[in-house]
């Protein structure tokens, strides 16, 4: 369609209001905007027999056209197009308010671009434009309103506006000249004769322009005033909102005995704080929790250097903070029925960081002066993070509930936060409640409480030391466990988890084991808990294995009865039988064969039924979870675990011990073989596999070695039939694990050489399709460049074949295999002297490798790989300079190559920064790479380009 007024408005109107198309009307209306007929439409379609819709549109294509399109505008235009802003607005003064808002922004940034320059003393000249003599036909509230409007808007529009340093320091200076005008017409404006609607207004102008910088001590005046709106209904959440800024200014600090002034004025807030908490007004206590949350926060330092002396400004401070004690204690249920006390917490991390910071008698002061407040701020907390009744629970929408457990997530931070502060007396307090709350009777007794100073013992068991002597509290606490309530699944895993929490705690204390492992077995029969009861059992066993010794045979009975009773989630299983590795590990080999003999025998034969039926997804799932079992079995089931505090190399176990894993794996290899050759195109199937392998070879190290063979045969023979990236992962930790084990080397090249003539031949097929086996690949070669070069020069290794791939894989779309190509290249590069015959394929293929580098530079890849490719560019700077000098000049020398864009010059100059004196410099090369990748784009020196500069 033609760019008419007609079709615009056609336009518009389906875009608000035929959605079958409002796509597409939306493309075109950009499309008008940008045009340079904008510059006349605008106007016209700001006639006053127009839509709003159509009249909003003209006025925001005009602020486009005026923000992003100003080199459009001759200079002598300047005042006409000034005069018609003007005209404009006013005659939009009685609205629509959207319309004259758009207008006003329009105006706003033709005044940055026009001051100092062509518009001097822009602020009082709008202020004196806006006056009731010269819009007559405008009552004074709308004369008043308008140029609130403008006023407001004129330093948000500079806060967005993408203005150069130099410019933005220059209309900065000249705002700040005109506040001169502005804060004495907000100082007329802002009292209680005005009317509300101008009052609210004036109070959103002195917002914008504290955000842009009016310093807190020269607008005391204006601060006392907004204060005193807080009393007005109408005018409170504005005026809430206005001091929020002032007291968030990043230069509010700088000024503390200006903030110790005005303390008085939030304190007295309190009263309508607490009038707000009985009459249960939940939007007025949130506001006042805003603001004395950003006073506390933004003036935390202050609150510590007041307390120094016995003063007026220490009172002050204290009741401000107990203020903010009173907002945390916010009756009701976050989020049902309170949405405000979740404000406070970083306040409280904020003022516990500070006084440990300080000095350390400072520090010793402020704990003193402080220490009452996070004692309180304890009892809090307790009854904050308590659950609610159950009927108010289970009413909870499942985003209600997310909001609730982040909460208690807050809280649990914060009870570590205190704990720093109160280090043993918070675990006494938390030891004498949870006796108390025990001591109830039963018809008394509220599971919540029990449950809240549970959940807090386990929020501070990353904190405390477990050699220290705080046994005291914690073994009293562990041997109460058994007695609490066992009627709520809530508070069980809760216990369950604290118990997890202090996992290494009661590795050093293991006494209270018996107390524990009873609670944590019987878990493990309840589906509602299970979770809890197995990650428990997992830390626990984890950390104090030989701790175990006396309970392996319980716990194994009731691992043995719980996943016979198939009522475990399949996640569940998994970690049990990790839990079994770190339990067995403990008893000699020939005991562990037994236990795990009756523990496997029916996981194996289920296993083998499972390989046994027709494929399908049900099961393919019951095939990965049984795999994954034994996976993690053999991730923690090690006699020869090395010792906390020894080298990778000491590894405990008398020598020819066999690892129980070892011999597992040997009998399980023909039911594998046979999942691998039946599922061999399942990728969720072989990926379990060689996990299983991986997890094997982690665990048996140099003892993987009878193995090997076997192994590397099946994986060999499955990339073979489909090729999947988890064989190459796990190739590349075996080739790389025996690469200098004699016995190993012909079945290394084998394996090595089956891997890549399957790979080589996707080129074939095309590379495009298998970007992550490429990828995958090309980390394999890489590696083995720097650890196993020495499998390269094995027969009928197709190196030239190699090296093209990895060309090819530099210019497939996906970073990560761009990457991982270049990094291939880049160590087949510098490795080149040891391996023989790679001189020879880069001296006659290196120029299609520099083609491709350079047409990645010109545009042909996206920017985020041009790093990699100027790794190449630096190994053959180091390498291969004198060909790399006559590839590129034979390159650059083409016409419109690598890109359009730059000049000859900019091509020649960019070949003689690459082949400088600093070519063997990363980050020059590096630098110039991106320099002329931006030039070759069409880039360089945009704005755009800075912006994603910092996101590549």
């Amino acid at each position: 369609m033609d760019l008419t007024v007609e079709n615009i408005e056609r336009a518009v109107g389906q875009f608000y209001y035929d959605t079958s198309v409002q796509r597409e009307a939306h493309q075109w209306l950009t499309v008008a905007q940008i045009s340079p007929l904008a510059w006349t439409f605008s106007w016209e379609l700001l006639h006053p027999q127009k839509s709003p819709e159509v009249q909003f549109f003209g006025a925001s294509s005009l602020y486009l056209k005026i923000s992003k399109f100003w080199h459009e505008v001759p200079p002598d235009q300047y005042g006409t197009l000034r005069s018609k802003l003007f005209e404009r607005i006013a005659s939009f003064a009685t609205g629509p308010k959207m319309v004259l808002t758009r207008l006003c922004v329009a105006l706003s940034s033709f005044a940055l671009h026009t001051v100092p320059e062509t518009w001097p003393g822009a602020v009082p000249e709008i202020i004196s434009t806006f006056q009731q003599s010269n819009l007559p036909n405008c009552s004074p509230t709308q004369v008043c309103l308008v140029l609130l409007e403008i006023l407001r808007v004129l330093p948000e529009e500079f806060g967005t506006a993408h203005l150069t340093q130099h410019r933005k320091g220059v209309v900065r200076h000249e705002l700040q000249k005109g506040l001169e005008h502005v804060l004495p017409l907000l100082r007329s404006l802002m009292n209680p004769a005005s009317p509300p609607e101008v009052y609210n207004q004036a109070l959103q102008c002195f917002s914008s322009w504290v955000q842009f910088g009016v310093s807190i001590i020269d607008c005391m005046g204006l601060i006392e005033q907004v204060f005193q709106a807080v009393n007005n209904e109408s005018l409170f959440e504005t005026a809430i909102e206005v001091l929020v800024h002032v007291f968030a200014h990043p230069e509010s600090p700088r000024y503390p005995n200006t903030v110790n002034k005005l303390l008085p004025d939030v304190l007295g807030m309190n009263t309508l704080l607490q009038r707000a908490i009985q009459e249960h007004d939940m939007d007025v206590c949130q506001s006042i929790t805003r603001l004395v949350v950003t006073v506390a926060e933004m003036h935390s330092k202050l609150l510590l250097e007041s307390v120094e002396k016995e003063d007026e400004h220490k009172r002050n401070v204290l009741n401000l903070v107990n203020m903010v004690l009173a907002c945390t204690a916010v009756p009701g249920t976050y989020p049902i029925d309170e949405h405000s006390s979740d404000l406070v917490f970083g306040f409280w991390y904020i003022l516990q960081d500070e006084i440990l910071a300080a000095d350390t008698d400072k520090s010793h002061l402020y704990r003193q002066v402080y220490f009452p407040t996070y004692v309180a701020l304890l009892q809090i907390l307790l009854v904050k993070v308590q659950y609610p009744a159950e009927d108010v629970y289970s009413s909870m929408n499942a985003e209600e509930k997310e909001h609730f457990r982040w909460y208690r997530q807050d809280i649990s931070d914060t009870v570590m936060y205190a704990y720093s502060m109160l280090r043993e007396v918070l675990l006494a307090s938390l030891y004498s409640g949870l006796v108390t709350v025990m001591q109830k009777s039963a018809d008394k007794l509220q599971w919540q409480e029990v449950e809240a100073y549970i959940f807090f013992l386990g929020s501070v068991a990353e904190a405390v030391d477990p050699v220290e002597e705080e046994d005291q509290y914690l073994g009293h606490v562990f041997s109460l466990l058994p007695q609490m309530p066992c009627n709520n699944t809530k508070l069980i895993s809760t216990t369950l988890y604290t118990i997890g929490s202090y996992a290494e705690w009661i590795n050093h204390h293991p006494q209270i084991l018996p107390h524990i492992i009873p609670l944590i077995l019987q878990g493990m029969n309840n589906t509602e808990v299970a979770m809890s009861a197995t990650m428990a059992l997992k830390d626990v066993a984890q950390e104090g294995q030989e701790n175990l010794r006396p309970f392996v045979q319980d716990i194994l009975t009731a691992i043995q009865t719980v996943l016979a009773s198939k009522v475990l989630k399949s996640r569940e299983c998994i970690r049990l039988m990790s839990c079994v590795g770190y339990v067995v590990s403990v008893l000699p080999v020939n005991e562990i064969m037994q236990c795990l003999n009756v523990l496997l025998t029916p996981q194996i034969q289920e296993l083998q039924e499972l390989v046994g039926q027709e494929p399908s997804v049900s099961t393919r799932a019951g095939i990965v979870v049984k795999i994954e079992m034994l996976t993690w079995l053999f991730s923690s089931l090690d006699v020869k675990r090395e010792k906390e505090g020894t080298t990778t190399t000491s590894r405990i176990g008398a020598v020819g011990v066999q690892q129980p894993v070892l011999l597992i794996v040997q009998q399980l290899l023909p039911i594998l073989h046979t999942i691998m050759t039946k599922w061999v195109a399942d990728p969720n199937v072989i990926e379990a596999v060689c996990d299983l392998f991986k997890k094997t070879l982690r665990t048996l190290m140099d003892d993987f070695a009878p193995l090997h063979t076997d192994i590397s045969t099946m994986i060999a023979q499955m990339y073979n039939t489909v090729p999947h990236t988890p064989v190459i992962e796990f190739a590349k930790q075996l080739l790389v694990m025996f690469s200098k084990e004699d016995n190993f080397q012909s079945t290394n090249r084998a394996l090595f050489l089956s891997i890549c003539t399957k790979t080589l031949s996707l080129m074939e097929t095309g590379a495009r399709e298998q970007t992550d086996v490429i990828e995958c690949f090309m980390v394999l070669l890489a590696q083995l460049m720097k650890k196993y070069e020495a499998i390269f020069t094995c027969e009928n290794c197709n190196l030239l074949g190699l090296f093209q791939l990895g060309v090819i894989g530099c210019s497939l779309p996906e970073s990560h295999t761009v990457k991982a190509s270049c990094s291939f290249l880049t160590e087949f590069i510098t490795r080149s002297e040891q391996v023989p015959g790679t001189k020879d394929i880069i001296a006659s293929n290196g120029h299609v490798l520099v083609e491709r580098v350079l047409r990645a530079v010109g545009g042909e890849s996206p920017r985020s790989v041009i790093d990699y490719m100027a790794d190449i560019l630096l190994a053959l700077n180091k390498n291969y300079f004198a060909d790399l000098s006559k590839w590129l000049r034979c390159l650059i020398d083409q016409d419109g190559f690598p890109s359009e864009k730059p000049t000859e010059e900019q091509k020649k100059h960019f070949v003689k920064l690459v082949l400088s004196k600093e070519r063997v410099n990363k980050r020059r090369i590096k630098e110039t790479v991106k320099e002329f990748t931006l030039i070759c784009r069409g880039l360089f020196g945009t704005e755009y380009a800075a912006q994603t500069s910092s996101l590549i």
